[in-house]
């Protein structure tokens, strides 16, 4: 199958259907007009700005949650932005019933017709440094890009095909459980190297390192690792912010989603498939496929209600606790994984040899010649004798099956629950 063909079938996945774009355009419009008619009725010099990828018009179908900003008047409010938070929730609390997170500075959360909405207070500003924080930088972010897709509207169909493409590996999302490429990242490299072919040939020529510098704001990469703080230079790739030139806009990426994203784009310039913008949908059925003559176990895990990024960091924290509990009680797993669709359930699966483990382990004590110790250890072990200059005692496992410690473990977390035990 040739490039043209699959990018045109690929455009189809990627690109949001007339009647759901007009929905979310409808939608923002009664937000906007809501928000905006109760800031003149209480007469603040503020307005309603749609940021993320609505703002931008580079997001993906099936849309879920957008963002806001209530940007405030610099010259009125820039000697009071420790109280645009509590100016903003008068007004918003008047319209919706709303949640206050907590941020570098407070912002808000609330559901709107189906669709998660965050509204952020900002100082409106049109240089870097009349900013107060950090949030004051995300309209302009949403700025640079609009122009950029103005100047070249070709770019916001190659940036929803980066979208897609990225997603469907597992790449997209800077979130903590994800440790990816966030949209904003997607959105510089694909303008950066002016298209999503030329992107995907970039990445898979990456180095560990490299730096890509859009607005050439340094001299070299030696000067960037000489200028930015070394937490924010720790990514295998930099990429400066082409607002916040202190910024690494990739530093959420880690290594494993680093090599990933090479991977597939090599992959995909190689052999051209529709298959690499479709997402893998995980089900015990397809695990089950895969398992080799292994066992397989997998546990569903129901999230809490929340923002995304935090409901899935929890889930991976959960995730990584059972790992850790399996490794402690001996348990191999030959491979394991997780999924969440960030809606509904999320799937853990584990592989394991069929084989049980023994009845009993060694437990190790102190050295022979710590008599004061050898001695203490006699004493609370039986079967002991010496290996190697140390005591060890043979003890009785308490679980040499893994379905058998996870089951206990099930019972002690209402969100969790075993959904096949397969031998």
């Amino acid at each position: 199958m040739d490039f043209n063909k699959v990018l045109n079938q690929a455009k189809e996945l990627a690109t949001p259907s007339k009647s759901e774009e007009q929905k979310v355009r409808k939608t923002v419009s009664e937000i906007t007009k809501k928000v905006g008619a109760q800031i003149t009725k209480d007469k603040l010099d503020a307005k309603l700005i749609i940021g993320g990828s609505v703002g931008k018009g580079t997001w993906l179908p099936g849309l879920s949650d957008t963002d806001f900003f209530l940007a405030f008047d610099h010259d009125e409010f820039a000697d009071r932005t420790l109280l645009i938070s509590d100016f903003a929730e008068k007004v918003l609390k008047k319209v919706f019933k709303l949640q206050r997170l907590k941020g570098s500075r407070d912002y808000f959360s609330t559901n709107y017709k189906g669709l998660y909405v965050e509204i952020v207070p900002v100082l409106e500003i049109k240089k870097l440094k009349q900013a107060k924080n950090i949030t004051d930088f995300s309209p302009l972010h949403v700025d640079w890009v609009r122009q950029r897709i103005r100047k070249n509207p070709k770019l916001q169909a190659d940036i929803r095909l980066a979208k897609q493409f990225f997603k469907a590996a597992g790449v997209y999302g800077a979130e903590s459980y994800v440790r990816g490429l966030s949209g904003h990242v997607i959105e510089i490299l694909t303008i950066y190297y002016g298209g999503f072919l030329p992107l995907l040939k970039g990445i898979a020529r990456w180095k560990e390192r490299d730096v890509i510098d859009l607005q050439k704001y340094y001299g070299s990469s030696k000067e960037v690792f000489a200028t930015l703080n070394p937490s924010k230079t720790i990514s295998p790739i930099i990429v400066i912010d082409p607002i916040e030139p202190e910024r690494n806009a990739a530093a959420a990426l880690d290594r494993e989603k680093f090599l990933l994203a090479k991977k597939v784009c090599t992959q995909f310039l190689a052999k051209p498939n529709l298959e690499f913008f479709k997402e893998k949908k995980v089900s015990v059925a397809e695990l089950e496929k895969k398992k080799d003559n292994l066992k397989l176990i997998v546990i569903e895990a129901k999230p809490k209600k929340g923002k995304p990024d935090v409901v899935g960091a929890a889930l991976l924290k959960k995730f990584e606790a059972l790992n850790i509990s399996l490794a402690e009680h001996d348990f191999v797993t030959q491979d394991s994984g997780w999924w969440w669709p960030e809606h509904g359930a999320a799937l853990y699966w584990f592989y394991f040899d069929r084989k049980p483990l023994p009845t009993t382990k060694e437990h190790s004590g102190p050295p022979v010649k710590m008599e004061k110790f050898a001695k203490q250890f006699r004493k609370k072990w039986k079967n002991v004798k010496a290996k190697n200059g140390r005591l060890v005692a043979q003890v009785k496992r308490k679980f040499t099956k893994p379905e058998d410690l996870l089951r206990t473990m099930v019972k002690t977390d209402k969100s969790l629950k075993i959904l096949k035990v397969i031998s």
